[in-house]
This record gives structure tokens, C-alpha cells and sequence, in this order.
């Protein structure tokens, strides 16, 4: 073979292994791809809800809505709400000169929240500070005062009535989990997310999905531990933590963080009625504003 063939046999060997690497990197990206076309809970035609967008939305959920029945929830109105909207864009609604005109307002009113939120974000910046949250707090605590019962629980819902039964036995046993680790263990499993914290909740919304278990906690003394109650299903065990009740003016600690959604709120509709006040005389003063 002369010099001329061994080069040209080189330069052959040469480009096969590289289009056999290009080909192996193809199919590595191939898979990549599938792998994520296929981490979705829900498809309707090309559009895909993934895990990660229902655990964004998971975050805005009740803590004590079970979290499969809201993961359920989700996925069912995501599908319906894609189904709708494919069905309207395959009828060619989105020429339609009134759905066009909404299209136009929904884009205006998307445009000035984004501005009043980019606003709050420069002026504002991180909300309201606990000084402020105090002076809320003291200047309106006749109207912070309880509507109705607020209480503290432990829920533990089970699929099996003698380990429910099992574990409501430790309960009662141990007023106290803390100071009994190896019980606490034993419990923690089967609690629902939210109900092993300092968090008290409005009682007739506790249980409304489940009827008459916010009824039968009315019976309940603090530390006291309800028969297992059983509901399509599953196996509850509640134990009444503390309960404070109607007409109490609640702690500072209890209702800070709805307290600092309230200042916060208030701080941006005096900074809206401020920035609105500035664009209006500004636009007076350029002759850029009348009103007949």
C-alpha cells in the first residue's frame, strides 16, 4: 500500500470514529431528552405539566390538605384548563377581534403589575420591619380579636385502624413527645405536614373536607386524644394541642406573618397612590394629561 492510500485509510478511520462519536453524543441527548419528556405528571398534546411546576404550585396549598388530594386537584384543572385552551385555539379564536381586545388588556394589566411590583421591590424592598408589625399590632388590637375558636393539633391520618389505634395508645401515654424521643419517632411517620409546629388554625376550616370531625373536636380538652375517626378510607387520630377561644385578642407571635401581609399591603397602596399622584403631575406639567 503507498504513503498516498495509508493517508487517505487514516483520514477515513479518522472521521468514522468521530461519526461515531458524534452518533453516541446523539443518542446520549436523545435519551436526556426523553428522560425529561417523560418527567411530567400530566400531557395534553405536546404541553406537559412537570413535577417541578406542581411543587411551585404546591407551595400556595393548605398545610393541611392531604398532599396527594392536592397534587390530584392540580393536575385535574391543568388538564381541563388545556384542554379548553387548545380546543379555543384550534377554533381560531385567537383572530377573534374580541378575544384579541381582552388579549390586549390582560397584556396592559400584566404590564402595570409587573411595574408596581418592580416599585415595591426598589422602595420598599424586603416589607415592613417588626417595628412596624408592633405599631400595627397596638394601634388595632380590639379588631385582631379571635371570630371563632382557633386551635393547635396534632393530626395523623393512617390506612390501617390497629396501627391507628396503636398510635393513639402513645399519644395519650405521652402528653409530651418531646420528652419521649423514641415515641415521637414512632408518630412522626404519620403526621400531617403542618400539625407538629407552633401553627394554630381556624377550627371550622381545619377539617371541612372531613365532616364532623371539626364537630367532634369540640368536646376535646387540651391534650386530649379523639377515638380514631374514620373517613372513606383512611383513619384519623387528633390530639387537641391548645385551643384558644373566640373573642381572644391572639399574641403578637400568633399572627405576626398575617400582620406583616397586612402592613405590606398597606405600604403598597400608599406607594401606588404616591407613584400614581407623581405620573399624574408630571403629565399635567408636559401637557400630557387631560381629562374632559
Amino acid at each position: 500500500m503507498t504513503g498516498h492510500q495509508n493517508h487517505i485509510g487514516l483520514l477515513f478511520l479518522k472521521h468514522f470514529r468521530i461519526g461515531l462519536l458524534s452518533l453516541f453524543l446523539l443518542f446520549v441527548a436523545g435519551c436526556s431528552n426523553q428522560q425529561e419528556e417523560q418527567n411530567f405528571l400530566a400531557r395534553v398534546g405536546s404541553e406537559m405539566l412537570t413535577q417541578e411546576e406542581v411543587n411551585r404550585l404546591l407551595e400556595n396549598t393548605s398545610a393541611f390538605l392531604d398532599s396527594s388530594d392536592a397534587v390530584s386537584q392540580i393536575v385535574e384543572q391543568w388538564v381541563t384548563n388545556e384542554l379548553l385552551y387548545q380546543e379555543a385555539v384550534e377554533r381560531g379564536l385567537r383572530g377573534d377581534p374580541q378575544v384579541q381586545r381582552l388579549l390586549s388588556d390582560n397584556e396592559r394589566s400584566v404590564m402595570i403589575n409587573a411595574l408596581v411590583n418592580r416599585m415595591a421591590e426598589t422602595e420598599i424592598g424586603a416589607g415592613p420591619d417588626d417595628a412596624s408589625i408592633q405599631t400595627y399590632y397596638e394601634q388595632n388590637r380590639e379588631q385582631l380579636a379571635l371570630r371563632e375558636p382557633f386551635v393547635r393539633v396534632f393530626h395523623l391520618v393512617f390506612q390501617n385502624p390497629d396501627s391507628a389505634s396503636s398510635i393513639r395508645e402513645i399519644l395519650v401515654q405521652n402528653p409530651d413527645l418531646n420528652e419521649n424521643p423514641e415515641s415521637k419517632a414512632l408518630v412522626e411517620p404519620y403526621m400531617v405536614a403542618g400539625t407538629d409546629t407552633d401553627a394554630y388554625f381556624p377550627q371550622s376550616q381545619l377539617f371541612s373536607r372531613i365532616p364532623g370531625l371539626s364537630e367532634a373536636i369540640n368536646d376535646l380538652s387540651t391534650d386530649e386524644v379523639l377515638p380514631v375517626f374514620g373517613h372513606e378510607g383512611s383513619f384519623h387520630v387528633i390530639k387537641l394541642v391548645d385551643r384558644i377561644p373566640a373573642g381572644t385578642v391572639p399574641g403578637l407571635d400568633m399572627i405576626s406573618d398575617k400582620l406583616r401581609d397586612r402592613v405590606a399591603i398597606q405600604m403598597r397602596k400608599q406607594l401606588f397612590a404616591r407613584q400614581v399622584q407623581r405620573l399624574r403631575t408630571r403629565a399635567l406639567s408636559r401637557d400630557e394629561l387631560e381629562i374632559k
